[in-house]
């Protein structure tokens, strides 16, 4: 239970950061000046994690992995750092496009799990969704979007 409890405190204190970090970002900067930064960092930190995790940082098995899914995931991590970035630069509120997006995010993904996965809906789950969906939506109309 720690183990899940813990993940989650590292997804939502690097949540944090991330969002905190992206507003912060100055408008004049070249957005994929900012981004090579970021990704260098991140690199950085991913070869240090496979030092620590395997005790070598083996060049082939950082390219051996570069299957489908990876070169998606890379994708997907490219589109939401631009798009977030420029959602801020556009004058997004810091207070609610994670919310926003993350409902629409999940909307999405309900019934991606549910074909491509087997999850199940339960009753607890369906009644969190649309408490969701009400914040979202009150969100929307009061022009906090």
């Amino acid at each position: 239970m720690l183990a899940v409890y813990g993940s989650i405190a590292i997804v939502v204190a690097s949540s944090v950061t991330y969002h905190l970090a992206q507003k912060s970002i100055s408008g004049g900067s070249s957005l994929f000046a900012s981004l090579a930064s970021a990704y260098a960092m991140a690199m950085l930190l991913s070869l240090v994690g496979m030092y620590f995790q395997t005790g070598r940082i083996d060049i082939t098995e950082i390219f051996s992995t570069r299957n489908w899914q990876v070169l998606l995931l890379g994708l997907a991590i490219f589109g939401i750092e631009v798009g977030v970035l420029l959602t801020y630069r556009a004058g997004a509120s810091i207070s609610t496009l994670p919310i926003i997006v993350n409902g629409v995010v999940m909307a999405c993904l309900i019934p991606l799990g549910m074909l491509l996965y087997r999850e199940h809906l339960t009753i607890n789950s369906v009644i969190g969704i649309i408490l969701i969906a009400s914040g979202m939506w009150v969100l929307c109309v009061s022009g906090h979007a």
